[in-house]
């Protein structure tokens, strides 16, 4: 169960990438994190009494705990690309935000089996050849020690998303993504209102309510994945096959705008499928 749920996880945040990348190229990606964060938070604060089992105020602080550093690594990454090579910063931040819950699971005493360590190893290797984008232009941006920091520091904030949530209590699912969303959706429109940026919608609402609802739900999934966990081992095994989202961006990207998908992209998700067998049998 893991496993799939961390599938579902990687598709709905690939798909969240997609349209909300759509929504970033008309609108300033401050709006478009607000109405995704906002409609998200509607529908999953629908559906949340009818949903949870539990509800603690431990749940609640590690949903808002989680929220405010998903956030950070949010801008860190759209900073990040912005200065850095995307080549560089995209593979960097994913495969960090993998590796963050392998090595904090090497502090246990659940050591992993050798295939599920092969499959890992294979794993991350897939992550990067997804999220490659091509060969680095020599007229592009400098690989710089601050775009390298900035990419890191982002993964590292995504990893922790994975530890926070497999903290939380069996059955308070999705309430601490309530809380999340309430903390990451006043911040979006405090800054709004103290830089006195514009907050309507745009033309690219229905982006951005996809890209929201895909991002919510996926941690919706996520939270599921690392409370269905058992010990370290499997939550690295959520954790790598999480960071798969590249994938199906690039599917969307593929089959809607008809973009190409290069050798090494085509080989990555050959490795991404190799590894999740790997995973599923160790």
């Amino acid at each position: 169960m893991p496993v799939l749920l961390a599938l579902i996880t990687s598709a709905l945040w690939g798909t969240s990438d997609f349209f909300g990348g759509l929504a970033t190229r008309r609108e300033p990606v401050a709006r478009v994190m607000l109405w995704a964060h906002g409609i998200g938070l509607i529908a999953i604060g629908a559906l949340a009494p009818f949903l949870a089992n539990t509800l603690t105020w431990r749940d609640l602080a590690l949903g808002a705990c989680s929220g405010v550093v998903g956030l950070v690594g949010l801008l860190l990454l759209y900073t990040g690309l912005s200065r850095g090579p995307m080549a560089v910063v995209a593979p960097l931040s994913a495969v960090t935000a993998a590796l963050v819950p392998v090595l904090w699971g090497l502090r246990s005493d659940d050591p992993l089996s050798g295939t599920t360590t092969i499959g890992l190893l294979v794993g991350l290797a897939a992550v990067i050849a997804i999220s490659w984008e091509g060969n680095l232009d020599p007229d592009g941006p400098a690989i710089t020690p601050r775009a390298i920091g900035e990419a890191v520091i982002a993964g590292a904030c995504f990893g922790s998303i994975v530890l926070l949530y497999d903290s939380t209590s069996d059955g308070s699912a999705p309430w601490p993504i309530v809380s999340g969303r309430v903390v990451t959706t006043g911040l979006l429109l405090m800054f709004a209102m103290a830089f006195r940026k514009p907050v309507s919608p745009g033309t690219s609402l229905r982006f951005a309510a996809l890209a929201g609802i895909g991002d919510t739900f996926a941690n919706v999934t996520l939270l599921l994945a690392a409370s269905a966990a058992v010990g370290s081992s499997e939550l690295s095994v959520v954790a790598v096959l999480t960071a798969f989202f590249p994938a199906a961006t690039v599917l969307w990207a593929r089959f809607m705008l008809h973009e190409q998908l290069g050798p090494v992209r085509i080989g990555g998700l050959s490795l991404g499928l190799a590894a999740i067998a790997l995973m599923t049998l160790g």
